[in-house]
């Protein structure tokens, strides 16, 4: 391959590392987890094809992640009944409902990423949906100060079953909130009404609540996923769509499970 293809390649899988560090850490729940298995697919996916597009180069890219998390995933969760929830989901499922939610990828992309054949995919999808843990009365905190948006973040889990403790438009109203009322689950935006930060928020409600989880949602979740320490699990991008706020919000749930 000649330098300027390589040098193309290489940026391409620069690019695609913010969102392959959000799916490694929403497969494991944990940033350090997440971001080693993107790391180590980053080193493994060497393009050596001089046409091969930039989509290829992703989907080998998530492939090769994806290759990773089948020989760790029965053994990386350090929750009992998390790894207990995930083991009784059908095989390939919960990552099909990531790549597709989340990362928005085609089921044909899809099919290539696991290994498996393209007629599977829609119905592995489907099937992800209809097992999407729905927790009737868990309690779910939001951050947002747009009045619109933190409405339908309400009337999303509401109809996933949760109750809504409080709509917080700063970071001190909602460590307010969170004290009063505690919460299991943090959706939060990352910029607030005076300027404070989300990412503030929930850690200190989570400084008093180690239990909580958070879902973050921000119009460039790049700037979450530089791979820092210190960075959060579930983002998703802002404008959203229902359905990725259903599967972040579910696979926060199930990997807080005790």
């Amino acid at each position: 391959m000649a330098k300027g293809a390589r040098r193309a390649a290489g940026d391409i899988l620069d690019a695609a590392m913010p969102f392959l560090r959000r799916y490694g850490r929403a497969l494991t729940g944990h940033q350090q987890g997440g971001d080693t298995l993107a790391a180590k697919a980053r080193l493994s996916t060497r393009p050596e094809m001089n046409a091969i597009s930039a989509i290829d180069i992703r989907v080998r890219l998530f492939a090769n992640l994806n290759t990773s998390w089948n020989a760790l995933r029965t053994c990386s969760l350090s929750q009992t009944a998390a790894r207990r929830q995930i083991l009784a989901l059908t095989p390939g499922s919960r990552e099909t409902l990531l790549l597709r939610a989340v990362e928005e990828f085609s089921f044909p992309q899809i099919a290539n990423i696991l290994g498996v054949s393209q007629q599977i995919v829609p119905d592995l999808f489907e099937t992800a949906l209809q097992e999407m843990p729905y927790r009737t009365g868990s309690r779910v905190l939001i951050i947002e100060d747009d009045p619109m948006v933190a409405m339908d973040m309400s009337s999303c889990l509401g109809d996933m079953g949760c109750t809504v403790t409080g709509v917080a438009r700063t970071a001190s109203e909602a460590v307010s909130l969170a004290s009063t009322s505690p919460p299991e689950l943090i959706l939060t935006a990352l910029s607030l009404a005076d300027d404070s930060s989300g990412l503030e928020a929930a850690r200190r409600i989570s400084a008093a609540h180690p239990a909580v989880s958070s879902v973050f949602v921000t119009p460039y979740p790049e700037k979450l996923l530089t791979g820092t320490a210190g960075e959060p699990v579930f983002i998703i991008a802002k404008p959203y769509l229902e359905e990725q706020v259903r599967s972040a919000v579910s696979q926060a749930f199930i990997l807080s499970s005790h």
